[in-house]
This record gives structure tokens, sequence and C-alpha cells, in this order.
């Protein structure tokens, strides 16, 4: 125990000094091979970076000759990425290239623009889409009309930070509840403030929720999963600062553009990250960003719940699976090992986020079943078909003149198998099942493809807020090695307890 806490210990000391060096590393760090770019022809041949599953893609090469693309999942990691040197550029919509620099020094935007473009909801392809979206054309235009639209405008896109609050209609009202999904990380149109997605599309869906009857349920993901979310109907509408293309409207409706705008190329500011405090200074400021501001710590605390109770859900229902498995692999059919051999093959050759995606949209598409239950459910598929072979190789390893000599003093072979060999088994199979657990822990982080808050999914959340890398993600690394260390202290005192070898001896 007393080394376990020591081991720690200098686990946690080592994540401070590596926050420290990062730190210094950041404040010392050259910006990029993009310093000094005023056109975007300075740019040909450099490394650009595009967010995953957007528009930008495309307008990268269209814009850029002979770019090195170099994908990430927000415009938080890009941002760090230029100010660290690790991207000279990276293509954003012009609203939110304002907002980044307003709250983030060592950057700037290019005045010369790459595109006008429109930003609209987008609806799933039915008869109810079209209902909904005409409705939400209609409310568009009446908002026009009366001017609301221009208040909420000036409200997002506004200095005035207090000012920038929602008042959100209940979860259910008279005309249904509308399902909402869109990415937290496209703030001034949608992000997290005190726990909650709010921005420039956001007050509007509400106010069309308030006008309509409609109750409201809104869900985060990665913005390459919002379109997908539309098409399998897992959401009502989506917004995030969502470009209208041809490609697009194929798959889901637009409503009519409730924002015109542009994109830009946001590069590194030299002289603006020049501008630094104390390094003391600096890290308390970090700190506060991150943790105490707008309590996001309770986001963390939200998200580490969520981790350990898919984790400890998913363990035990794939190890009864598994046991189920196992048993059928070792039945005399050759019918029922054949398709347990089968599934074993199809569990350990799909990837657990293919796996788990398809789960969400695809087989439960249709479905209002809960995330969190998919997620339980795909971890546990999975986690049962690496258990079962485990079992199995545990129960072969026991000497078959166990079960013999328990049929020779009258067991039948139901108790010989569960009083005798199963117990003999288990000390050999669950030191490796403990390893495997701790990999599904570790594993869950994924979960956040398919509107999982959970533990990566608060960090992420938080990083898109404040464009930080080092604390959330130490934070983050460190709870994740506190539950491995708890888990793996727990299931060694029962690895202890079935194994009479490592048992102490009593003295009378």
């Amino acid at each position: 125990m007393k080394i376990a806490i020591k081991r720690i210990l200098c686990f946690l000391a080592l994540s401070v000094l590596i926050a420290i060096s990062l730190c210094g590393c950041s404040a010392s760090n050259d910006i990029g091979n993009a310093e000094g770019v005023n056109e975007i022809s300075q740019l040909n041949g450099c490394d650009i970076g595009v967010q995953t599953g957007s528009t930008f893609d495309v307008m990268t090469d269209e814009c850029i000759e002979n770019a090195q693309k170099k994908y990430y999942e927000s415009f938080a990691d890009m941002t760090v990425a230029v100010k660290q040197g690790k991207i000279s550029a990276f293509l954003v919509d012009e609203p939110l290239a304002r907002m980044l620099c307003s709250e983030q020094g060592g950057i700037r935007y290019l005045d010369e623009y790459i595109s006008h473009e429109s930003y609209a909801f987008a609806f799933p392809k039915t008869e109810k889409g079209a209902a909904l979206r005409d409705s939400f054309n209609k409310f568009l235009s009446e908002i026009r009309e009366d001017g609301t639209i221009k208040e909420i405008e000036d409200r997002w896109f506004g200095d005035d930070d207090t000012a920038k609050s929602i008042t959100y209609p209940d979860t259910t009202g008279q005309s249904g509840t509308l399902h909402f999904t869109g990415t937290s990380g496209s703030a001034p149109f949608v992000y997290v403030k005190d726990g909650q997605l709010v921005g420039y599309d956001v007050d509007i869906l509400c106010e069309f929720c308030k006008r309509n009857g409609y109750g409201l349920e809104m869900s985060d993901v990665d913005f390459a999963a919002v379109i997908p979310a539309i098409t399998a109907e897992k959401a009502d509408l989506a917004a995030c600062c969502i470009t209208v293309t041809e490609e697009r409207a194929q798959s889901v409706y637009f409503s009519d553009a409730d924002y015109e705008g542009g994109v830009v190329v946001m590069v590194a500011d030299s002289a603006a990250a020049g501008e630094k405090s104390g390094f003391l200074e600096n890290l308390k400021d970090s700190f506060y960003k991150n943790f105490i501001k707008e309590s996001r710590w309770k986001m963390l605390l939200s998200g580490l719940g969520l981790t350990v109770l898919i984790s400890v859900c998913s363990g035990l229902a794939g190890a009864v699976l598994g046991f189920g498995v196992c048993m059928l692999r070792r039945c005399r059919n050759k019918a029922l090992r054949g398709i347990a051999a089968v599934y074993i093959r199809i569990m350990q050759g799909t990837p657990i986020l293919v796996f788990l995606m398809i789960l969400y949209y695809v087989v439960f598409g249709k479905s209002d079943i809960s995330p969190v239950v998919v997620a339980v459910i795909g971890f546990a598929v999975n986690f049962s078909a690496y258990v079962s072979e485990m079992m199995r190789m545990g129960i072969e390893s026991v000497d078959k003149g166990q079960n013999e000599a328990a049929l020779a003093l009258g067991y039948t072979s139901r108790q010989s198998f569960f009083k005798v060999v199963f117990p003999q088994a288990a000390r050999h199979f669950l030191p490796v099942i403990k390893g495997e657990f701790i990999s599904l822990v570790k594993m869950t982080s994924i979960v956040g493809y398919i509107t999982i808050q959970d533990l990566t999914k608060a960090s992420d959340i938080i990083r898109s807020r404040t464009y930080e890398a080092f604390f959330p993600l130490i934070v983050t690394a460190v709870i994740y090695f506190v539950i491995s260390w708890l888990l793996t202290l727990f299931l060694g005192r029962i690895e202890v307890r079935l194994d009479p070898k490592k048992h102490k001896r009593r003295v009378n």
C-alpha cells in the first residue's frame, strides 16, 4: 500500500514538472514558419491545419498551393498548434476568428477573405424534417422583421460578456420536444458557458422553441459527427456555424441562412505573443481559467462519474457475457462453437470506435436509447470477446485429473466445474483480465463521439474555451491514472483471495 502511494505521488510530481516545462517551452517557442505572413500566397507549401469534416478541406486546396494538410478535431487544438509552430495557419469562419483573437494572444487573421459563406440550421431529409424547416424559415423571417435577430447578433458578437445569457425553454412542451445537436468548439455560435450550451445559434433556437411551444434537449458532439447525427435522425436539427454546401444539401435540409459571413486565414502573431507575464502569474491565470472560472471543475467531476459508471457496468456485463461465450466455445455442438468463434474474431478485428459509432448511428439510429446505454453495450460486447478467450485458456490450463477426482468423489459435472475447475482457472485468467479491464477504462475516452460528456470530452470542452492544452490534459491523465491504480488495487485484493498461495500464513 505504501509503495503504491509513493508511486502515485511520484507520478503527480512528474506531471507537475512536465506542466512547468511545457509552460516554459511555450513561453520561449518560436512562432512557426508563418511569422510575418500578410498574404495568403506566402503560405504556399506550408503546413495548414484543417478541422475534420469541414468544408475547409477543399478550400485549403483551392486557395493555398501545395498545402500540407494536418487534420484536427477542434479550432482550440489548431490555435495551440499555430502558437507552438506545429502548423503555419488554419482556415476559420470570420466570427470565430474574431472571438479567438479577442480571447487569445499570439494569433491574428489576415484581412483577405477566402470566400463568403452562408450559415444555417440543418434538418433531416424527411417529411418531419421538411415541415420543421419550413416552420423555422417562417420564424427566421419574423425575427428579421421585428429586429429580434439583430438583438441576438449584437448580444453574442459584442464585447459585453455579462449580456451573453439565455433563458432556456422547458425540456417538454405542448408541441413536443426538439433534440438539438451541435459542437461546443464553434464560439460564438455554439459553446459552453457555466456548464450550458450557449451562443448565437442556441439563442435563436431557444427563441424558436418558446414561440412555437417546443421543449428542448441539447447534445454536444464533435463537428465531424454533427451531420451524421442528422442523417441518422438522432437529432431534429443541428447548428454550429454549419456552412451551406451543395454536397451537404444532398444529405440534409438547410434552413434559410441565419448568418452571412466568410472564411479567413488564422496565423501566428509574434508581436502579440511576445507580451508575456511572469511564469507564476501565467500558471495561476491558466489554472483559474481552466478550472475555477465558470466552475469548470464541475464538468470534470461530472465526466468522471460517467467514465466510472460506463467502465464498471461494461466490465461487469462484459465478464458475464464473456463467460457465456466461453461456454459456447467449449460445448460439443460444432455449430455453436463456430458461432462463438466468428463472434470473437469479428469483435477482435473491429476497432472499438467504429463499432461504437455503428451501434449508435446504425443499429440504434432510429431509437431514443440513451447514448450511455449504447456505450455500455458496445464496450461490454467488445470486452466479452477478449474475456471469453482468457477464461477458456485458464480453464484448459487446469489439469484434467482435477475434474476426474471431483467426479470420483461424487460431484456432478456442474459441481465439479464450478467448485473445483473454475476456481483454479480463475487464478490463471484473473491477472490477465485485470489488465484488460484497465485498458477498457482508458478506452472509454472515445465515448464523446456519441454525445456523452465523459472525462475526456469535458477536458476537450474546457480546451475549446481556454485554448490551452497542458492543464486540462495533464489533469485528465492524472485522474485516469488514479482510477486505474484504484481498480488495480481492488482487483489485486480479489486475486489474492482466490489464490491460496498468496495468502499470508496465520500464526495461532
